[in-house]
């Protein structure tokens, strides 16, 4: 996953590296960047997109072995995003978080995909679905235990999903059986 975030990262920066607060992209726990204005990529859950999920696997002869090649894995990642600005004073502090946030929003929200040309080696293969972005509802956002567990108080925070297709490792076998006849003691062969 660290290749897909550091693509996102890179996209993010390069998209907001216009804004005057030049802001950097961070991806721990949600907080400060000593000295930089930033906005926060992280990840705060992974999980198997099971509505894609394909149990259906490619055999193929490959120097006298059969060779499985199972369909990509399809991971589902939740990012809580922040804006954190790096101004002493608290009103100033306020609306550059602000605007960092809704400039990160705007970003996101207007896209599908993280562009090719930002993504990693492993992440454009040709059997491989480009990754899926999507904002989404994530209410513990919303819940300032959720922000305490941080260690800061609540924070405004918008949350964004990717479905990333992640190669799986072929499998190798000795044999595959073919062409297996079963005669049962009646004679009757199926």
């Amino acid at each position: 996953m660290r290749t897909f975030s550091e693509a996102l990262g890179a996209y993010l920066t390069d998209q907001l590296s216009g804004l005057s607060e030049k802001p950097v992209v961070t991806y721990g726990i949600p907080g400060v960047a000593a000295g930089k204005n930033a906005v926060s990529l992280y990840l705060s859950t992974m999980t198997e997109d099971v509505a894609l999920r394909s149990y259906e696997r490619n055999y193929e002869r490959v120097a006298g072995a059969w060779v499985s090649s199972p369909l990509p894995l399809r991971l589902k990642c939740g990012y809580v995003v922040t804006a954190w600005p790096d101004s002493q004073n608290p009103s100033e502090a306020d609306l550059v978080r602000q605007d960092l946030l809704s400039a990160a929003y705007g970003v996101l929200v207007g896209m599908s995909t993280v562009p090719s040309a930002y993504l990693p080696a492993p992440l454009k293969q040709e059997d491989l679905q480009k990754p899926v972005v999507a904002l989404a509802e994530y209410k513990a956002i919303e819940d300032p235990q959720y922000w305490a567990s941080f260690g800061c108080v609540f924070q405004p925070a918008f949350f964004l999903h990717a479905t990333v297709s992640l190669p799986v490792a072929q499998q190798s076998f000795d044999h595959v059986v073919d062409g297996l006849d079963i005669t049962y003691k009646n004679g009757l062969v199926i």
